[in-house]
């Protein structure tokens, strides 16, 4: 009786183990579908390009100041490098030559804060729009290959990669995390700074900070310092912003991450009014920036898509005809929606920001307020931060409702053109500012500097929207001209128009 009783037992324990596995198998499929996994990837070697000696002649150059435009110049590049920059027109022998006339050269631009997920064919993306540098802020081990495939001639963005998103959540809800996203779960304070040794000695370039308890947090940021890795991340849900004048972070990786705390220090703003919360917003911006330059702390802008929220809850349909949807890995567009709780997409029904009440109830009216004025936050904030001369990053957090990779550091640029920056500025924020974050050979136009550059058709000092105008693209001394560019484009766009399971036709 025993005996059958055991069988029967194990008999039983052995189904549900499979049912167990069978079922993390079918999740986990499911999740690497919502970060792009299962679309078509697109053959990147037949855009191949050798690196050859270049000059590019009677062409306006950014000025290593960002603030001009040096006319009638001649930019010899060889080697991946610039090699000269001058009023001469001579041309090394045997050089190709560019006819630069009533053209305009600037850095290529920087991402500072990207995400590639699993969807590969983002790097193409990047590329067709200007984007020669990226910071993928939160990696798996497999981004550091990708970024070294990169190094030795891989067409893509150069990337800086920072680690898995550190965490120090409660052991269910961690190891959960740690299921669906590259996150990785600390259980205390000794358990995290190895995680932090591990990742400094697998290569990143920095710590990824995401919901750390306060002395992980401090022991994290120390031990970095020690190790000489920055950090770049979120702040502490627990956090008070007086911590900014000591804490060893040196990036926040969203102007939110200020926002958010300002809006737990006021209140519910429904409660209190929108006025009284800008209010207080406007009294705290000295006190806060003054840490932030004394700290020398850059701020990763993020601001377009904080600005899309509100566009996405009160009128998705058309929010989604302003964006190049088409161009979006159809996984991360599509994405699942299992409860209202839990929606991950973009479209209509899948879009954890669309609104589910009717505009007429109480309930629409006061997540409209809310978005508005969490909108608004960043504005007064960015515009304080301008003045004073805190440092800003441009970064999109591609990946993320609407941001399409590539497309969307036009609209970050313009966002911040908008908010406040005059167009040198907002340049300076995808070229020199992160070049100097990262210590990068990249992001000025002289000499011995890498040669990641655009040729624009028209000036992006008279208005930053002509960071548009691509006529080339040159990666680390690899011209691309406009015809390649839109193929890699249109490849992209078949590729996910073979991988779809949702028609977009209604908002292209």
């Amino acid at each position: 009786m025993l005996k059958t009783i055991a069988k029967w037992f194990l008999g039983l324990l052995t189904c549900l183990v499979v049912l167990a596995t069978a079922y993390l198998i079918w999740f986990k499929n499911g999740v690497n579908f919502i970060y792009g996994a299962h679309t078509q990837v697109v053959d990147h070697t037949k855009f191949a390009t050798a690196v050859e000696l270049t000059a590019i002649k009677d062409v306006s150059v950014l000025a290593p100041d960002g603030e001009t435009m040096l006319e009638n110049r001649t930019l010899v590049l060889d080697g991946g490098k610039i090699v000269s920059l001058s009023e001469d027109d001579e041309v090394p022998a045997g050089a190709r030559v560019i006819d630069g006339r009533g053209k305009f050269i600037i850095p290529g631009l920087v991402d500072s804060h990207a995400h590639i997920l699993k969807s590969p064919n983002d790097l193409l993306l990047f590329v067709a729009n200007g984007v020669t540098h990226i910071r993928d802020l939160g990696g798996p081990e497999e981004r550091l290959t990708l970024r070294d495939e990169i190094e030795q001639g891989r067409i893509g963005p150069r990337m800086f990669v920072a680690s898995p998103p550190i965490d120090s959540m409660k052991f269910i809800q961690g190891s959960f995390w740690e299921l669906i996203t590259f996150h990785k779960n600390t259980h205390n304070v000794e358990h995290a700074k190895k995680v932090v040794k591990e990742f400094a000695e697998q290569g990143y370039d920095a710590i990824k900070i995401y919901h750390l308890d306060m002395p992980t947090y401090r022991a994290v940021n120390e031990l970095a310092v020690e190790l000489d890795i920055p950090t770049t991340g979120h702040f502490p849900l627990s956090m008070e912003l007086s911590e900014l004048a000591v804490t060893q972070q040196k990036e926040v990786a969203h102007l939110e991450e200020i926002v958010r705390v300002l809006i737990r220090e006021f209140g519910s703003i429904n409660k209190k009014g929108s006025e009284a919360f800008y209010a207080h917003v406007e009294a705290r911006c000295d006190e806060i920036i003054d840490d932030l330059l004394a700290n020398d702390i850059t701020v990763n802008s993020v601001l377009w898509f904080m600005e899309s929220i509100h566009d996405q809850f009160s009128n998705l349909e058309t929010t989604l005809k302003q964006v190049p949807i088409e161009y979006a890995n159809p996984g991360i567009l599509e994405g699942t929606k299992d409860s209202e709780e839990f929606k991950v997409g973009w479209l209509p029904t899948y879009n954890q920001f669309e609104a589910t009440s009717d505009p007429d109830d109480e309930l629409y009216k006061k997540n409209d307020v809310f978005w508005r004025a969490r909108e608004k936050a960043h504005h007064i904030l960015l515009k304080a931060m301008v003045r004073r001369g805190v440092k800003i990053i441009a970064g999109t957090d591609s990946g993320g409702n609407l941001v399409v990779p590539g497309f969307s550091m036009h609209d970050e640029l313009s966002s911040l053109n908008a908010g406040g920056m005059s167009p040198a500025q907002t340049l300076a924020t995808a070229t020199l500012n992160p070049a100097k974050l990262m210590q990068s050979n990249a992001g000025v136009i002289e000499a011995g500097r890498r040669a990641d550059l655009l040729i624009l058709n028209n000036n992006p000092l008279l208005d930053i929207n002509n960071t548009r105008t691509i006529d080339t693209v040159i990666l680390n001394g690899r011209v691309l001209d406009r015809a390649t560019l839109d193929a890699m484009l249109e490849a992209v766009k078949q590729a996910n128009d073979k991988s779809r399971k949702i028609n977009i036709d209604q908002y292209l």
